[in-house]
């Protein structure tokens, strides 16, 4: 394996113990030799891939916010929507608990950044329940998207016992009620 995947495995285990060690404790509870450690590398050697622990953190967020977009890309289907997210949620439960609860930690420009792509992610969302529910004005949508954004994203936050697959199909339901009920 050549020096720059090797370089480039290694970072992506800095960012997976990252994201496990912020989602298990909160990002102010772990240390850089905390993720080198899970890494399998020395805590300096985390600096070789992230200037700063609030880089590596903004470098998941970053990553969320991706997988979100990619997730809506194209599709305009509430149902489709809605089982998008609640894949993403179930799937990627601690990045997205790292998201709910980390974004206040950011500097402001990233938090900006990170709330106008949340926008334009939410803007697919409007679409699609606009297509469901013509009488709910540009006010009445928006809350009710961001609300049932909210509702998924939370649930991450959440420990169950339940398999995924309950779990999913117990999102799925509750994000149709709140999307769709008048």
């Amino acid at each position: 394996m050549g020096a720059v995947a090797w370089g480039e495995q290694r970072r992506e285990l800095v960012l997976e113990a990252g994201n496990d060690l912020f989602g298990d404790r909160g990002f102010h509870a772990v240390g850089m030799a905390d993720i080198g450690e899970a890494a399998g590398i020395s805590g300096p050697g985390v600096y070789r891939h992230f200037p700063s622990k609030q880089a590596l953190l903004e470098t998941l967020l970053d990553r969320t916010m991706d997988r979100m977009l990619a997730t809506a890309s194209g599709i305009d289907d509430l149902a489709t929507l809605i089982d998008a997210h609640v894949d993403l949620v179930v799937r990627d439960q601690a990045l997205i608990s790292v998201w709910v609860r980390e974004q206040r930690t950011l500097a402001e420009s990233t938090r900006q950044s990170l709330r106008t792509r949340m926008r334009t992610y939410e803007v697919t969302w409007r679409s699609a329940v606009r297509a469901c529910r013509p009488e709910l004005d540009e006010p009445e949508l928006a809350l009710t998207v961001g609300a049932a954004l909210a509702l998924l994203n939370a649930s991450s936050l959440i420990e169950s016992a339940l398999s995924p697959e309950r779990r999913a199909a117990i999102l799925r339901k509750q994000a149709r009620a709140a999307l769709l009920s008048a």
